[in-house]
């Protein structure tokens, strides 16, 4: 038992007699240091360092989020204030707690991304729906006379089959890939109508596409027997179609498709989950860090 009481007596005569850093001002912190570090090995010297630049990038954070608080004061000044009083092994820890706390962050920042992506993602799979009231009725491919050459020309009718009557304008997007190499041929949008155009059921909407740049890449295109080519096969002549609704007035509110790729998204949401699971592996020591030059 006495022993014991002599060992708590003694431990917090050990800590206050620990050195500590100096943040008054460079100088003082300068002495401080090297007082500090005579009594330290190789691998501590290092470790101080790292402690010290995360301290250092730690006070530049502060000082971006919180202007006004630190208005004034230097990153170095910022830097001493934080590790004033401090011995050795509580500036490790300070640091190593900047480490764990900013990683914590960074992952809470990640999450909100991806609930933000996956938002986007129901909003466009909600527009997509609401919008989907069109439908090809049908293809035909001619050749069109333009500028004394007859070129191939893609006639598309856009049916709408909704029930109701639809009114106001209607934006549509067209576009036409390479199937084999998914390149762009074509891609125009047009508006159809007014506020006070009306459409019925079964109506379509007609859109011609010019393949005038096709000619040296699709010579089956260019050289059919005979024209007109009711609906094609596009996959026979290498294309692919894509007719999007891009914006409606529904029941007198306009309903727009978002801007989103949803294989983009997807990518982007696969992406950020895999630099959370690497995140969740960081510990948030000084070890798992290279001092560099």
């Amino acid at each position: 038992m006495k022993k014991l009481l002599l060992l708590i007596a003694i431990l917090p005569f050990m800590i206050s007699c620990q050195d500590t850093f100096n943040g008054k001002d460079e100088q003082s912190f300068k002495t401080s240091r090297e007082k500090i570090e005579k009594s330290l090995d190789q691998n501590e010297k290092t470790n101080l360092e790292k402690a010290m630049r995360v301290v250092a990038t730690e006070a530049m954070r502060v000082k971006w989020e919180e202007p006004e608080k630190y208005d004034g004061k230097s990153f170095n000044t910022i830097s001493l204030e934080m590790i004033d009083g401090l011995s050795y092994s509580s500036v490790i820890d300070l640091a190593e707690d900047i480490l764990k706390d900013r990683n914590k962050k960074e992952i809470e920042q990640l999450t909100s991304e991806i609930d933000s992506l996956n938002i986007q993602k129901e909003e466009f799979s909600t527009a997509q729906k609401t919008l989907n009231l069109f439908k090809i009725s049908s293809l035909k491919i001619n050749k069109q006379d333009f500028f004394d050459e007859l070129i191939p020309q893609l006639e598309i009718d856009y049916q709408y089959i909704g029930k109701n009557k639809l009114v106001g304008p209607k934006e549509i997007g067209f576009k036409l890939l390479k199937k084999s190499t998914n390149e762009v041929l074509k891609s125009q949008s047009i508006i159809q109508g007014d506020n006070e155009s009306v459409m019925e059921s079964g109506e379509t909407i007609t859109e011609n596409l010019i393949l005038g740049q096709t000619k040296e890449t699709n010579p089956k295109l260019w050289n059919a027997p005979k024209y007109p080519i009711e609906n094609p096969n596009l996959a026979n002549y290498d294309l692919e179609l894509k007719v999007t609704v891009l914006s409606l007035v529904l029941n007198g509110k306009k309903v727009e498709m978002p801007e989103a790729n949803t294989n983009q998204l997807d990518a982007e949401i696969k992406n950020k989950k895999e630099q959370i699971e690497e995140l969740k592996t960081v510990k948030g020591t000084l070890d798992e860090l290279e001092l560099t030059e």
